[in-house]
């Protein structure tokens, strides 16, 4: 953002209502390692990994297509297996580790991860606000990518007087948004940007489908009515696929800086109004 360091999020988002009666193969925990910090927690569970098990972060974000360094600022990575089997966690090059395991038994591994680029394409952590891409802390389990993925988000201290807005579909959330939700493999996780804080949120309908919209980090003089007919008017136009927003679960994130410079658009799927 040329020319300013504070930014407003705002957030596009599609209802979506469909519930999992079963927990998937792979859980993410997202936990407030230090807001002071700016350290976001991160445990990943393997329901059933592989004998050698790959892991990754991705060197890439949906719809900013530059090769990045996401993994210089994840740290500490940590395996085990049981409540006393410690496994060893072979780094294979700056963006991939792998784990040699017991295929039967839950694989949990843990890692921390600096949070303090507050931009649209990585991750922000402070005692105000925290925003993450899935692309920064959700390590990819290689060979179960197509597996539904839950992101846990519990509520904590640090949290108090937060509220989450996310692309995800809720699986079991409270009234501020934290909870579980679901994706329907990692495509879809990290394709679906997460915001926590105190931000301005109201809804409308286009097509007759339910929108959320949300702006994170605005002014407390912000008037978000005057933002509504841009919205509408996008969300009642066709996709590039050629199909209204009814038809076609869209993710998305639009990012402004507080001079309202739009520099990044697209869609999303995701929580109800509230």
């Amino acid at each position: 953002m040329s020319g300013c360091c504070t930014q407003a999020g705002v957030f596009l988002v599609q209802d979506a209502s469909s519930q999992q009666k079963h927990p998937p193969p792979l859980h993410y925990r997202v936990e407030i390692g230090g807001l002071h910090a700016h350290l976001f927690r991160v445990t990943l569970t393997i329901a059933q990994p592989a004998a050698l098990q790959r892991v990754s972060l991705p060197v890439w974000i949906p719809g900013s297509y530059l090769v990045r360094e996401f993994s210089k600022n994840l740290q500490g990575v940590q395996a085990h297996q049981g409540t006393r089997t410690s496994l060893a966690v072979e780094q294979l090059d700056k963006c991939s580790w792998q784990i040699q395991c017991v295929p039967a038994k839950p694989l949990v591994l843990s890692y921390e991860v600096y949070a303090h680029d507050n931009s649209v394409r990585t991750a922000w952590l402070d005692a105000h606000r925290g925003f993450f891409n899935g692309t920064s802390l959700c390590l990819k389990v290689e060979g179960q990518e197509k597996a539904p993925h839950v992101l846990e988000l519990p509520a904590s201290k640090p949290t108090v007087g937060w509220s989450v807005a996310t692309g995800l579909t809720p699986q079991k959330i409270n009234k501020q948004g934290f909870g579980r939700y679901v994706a329907a493999d990692y495509d879809e996780l990290v394709d679906c940007p997460v915001e926590m804080g105190s931000f301005w949120s109201g809804s409308f309908k286009a097509c007759g489908v339910p929108h959320r919209f949300v702006v994170a980090g605005a002014a407390a003089t912000f008037d978000g009515g005057g933002c509504w007919p841009t919205p509408r008017k996008f969300a009642r136009q066709p996709s590039a696929f050629g199909m209204a927003a009814k038809n076609h679960r869209i993710k998305t994130i639009c990012s402004c800086s507080m001079r309202w410079t739009m520099v990044m658009a697209g869609w999303s799927t995701a929580t109800p109004p509230r």
